[in-house]
């Protein structure tokens, strides 16, 4: 193993963690396209971590929690003593239950300015002449996003894709996708849902779909936000497209390739 990849490799666990800049995330991401070996050592480290995150995500079972504690109040309702006790035993497990559950539904009060922040940090600094290169984006995408630029396209009126790679902003792990036409460009990301709620804003239903849109603006940007199962996805944009529904269109095809992705 030369030095180059030994310096990269050092960057590997920074890189899952999310915790590079995206500068070097972006260096770090073109020598794993041209580095065979080291792509595969990422994929290994990538399943692994899958693996121990599925070994050690064991949900909380509130219902089968809740018929147990009735369950041992019955058996000793003949003790009005015992009964007290059980009840205060209940009680108390059920107070931790419900504290669970709203804490796993905590809002994520950072999602929207992040996603803007992100927007000016990477979108805006890519050059005027930027062609979308597919075998670049393939490199630079991550499992399970790898083909998000297939299903969403590469090409909407006057509007094209130019880029597409994973994309680390403060302890996020985005897949962005890159869009630039009719002097503007717009930002498509996709997260794993797993730092809580959207925020609390006005919802629409996108056209076509029964499908929650959380918009909002943030540093003078549009924001369209989805939360799916398991996902979230953010459409950021400098003004309205033309027509309007195209980004619509866009937001609507990122949704379904991600829903596909939670069947």
């Amino acid at each position: 193993m030369n030095l180059d990849c030994q310096q990269e490799r050092e960057l590997m666990d920074s890189y899952l963690s999310e915790e590079l800049s995206v500068e070097t995330n972006h260096g770090f991401l073109r020598h794993v396209a041209d580095c065979r070996d080291c792509a595969t050592e990422l994929q290994r480290r990538q399943r692994l971590r899958s693996l121990l995150s599925e070994t050690l995500d064991v949900p909380v079972n509130a219902d089968h929690a809740r018929v147990r504690i009735t369950q041992a109040i019955d058996r000793e309702r003949r003790s009005w003593q015992r009964v007290a006790r059980l009840g205060a035993i209940a009680a108390t497990l059920v107070a931790a239950v419900a504290v669970w559950y709203w804490a796993g539904r905590r809002v994520d009060a950072a999602a929207y300015s992040d996603s803007a922040e992100d927007h000016v940090a990477c979108a805006l600094t890519y050059s005027n002449g930027t062609v979308y290169d597919p075998d670049r984006a393939a490199h630079n995408l991550a499992p399970p996003f790898e083909h998000i630029v297939d299903v969403v396209g590469q090409s909407h009126g006057v509007y094209h894709v130019i880029d597409a790679h994973m994309c680390p902003y403060k302890g996020r792990n985005y897949a962005h996708v890159v869009i630039r036409g009719d002097g503007q460009t717009l930002s498509l990301f996709a997260e794993r849902a797993e730092r809580g709620a959207l925020p609390d804003t006005p919802t629409t239903v996108l056209a076509g779909d029964t499908l929650d849109v959380h918009a909002t603006t943030r540093l003078g940007y549009r924001i369209s936000a989805v939360a799916t199962r398991d996902h979230r996805l953010f459409f950021v944009s400098e003004r309205p497209t033309d027509p309007p529904d195209l980004s619509q269109g866009i937001l609507l095809s990122a949704v379904r390739f991600i829903r596909d992705l939670e069947k």
